[in-house]
């Protein structure tokens, strides 16, 4: 009875520090199909504001990426993809069809780079 109670009490406590940690992971993907090209990525909420900064920088534009925001983003006069973010997770969806290989290689690049900023410490 004694081992039954200190696994209970180790695996208990295993749990908790496992919860605990879990606000630190990092889940990055892409989907690249001949339709569209999305990223996902689910991070840290306290990565929130260096993305901000970064994507702020890089778009020319002020995004509130704390709050839930969906929207129609026009990166360098001629690239439009889809944004949607809320603290701790941004999506990106890129539609091929009547776009140019310029423009897909922008929102690729774009792309890297916010796995670039948010794999830093």
């Amino acid at each position: 009875m004694n081992k039954l109670t200190y696994l209970i009490a180790l695996t208990f406590i295993l749990l908790s520090f496992g919860c605990n940690f879990k606000g630190h992971n990092l889940s990055l993907s892409t989907s690249d199909t001949n339709k569209d090209f999305r990223y996902k990525a689910d991070y840290p909420a306290e990565k929130t504001g260096k993305l901000e900064k970064y994507l702020d920088h890089e778009l020319n534009n002020d995004l509130p990426l704390d709050q839930n925001i969906d929207l129609s983003v026009n990166y360098n006069g001629s690239e439009k993809f889809n944004l949607r973010a809320t603290k701790g997770h941004l999506e990106i969806l890129f539609n091929k069809k009547g776009s140019s290989l310029r423009s897909y290689l922008k929102i690729k690049a774009l792309t890297e780079g916010i796995s670039n900023k948010l794999s830093e410490n």
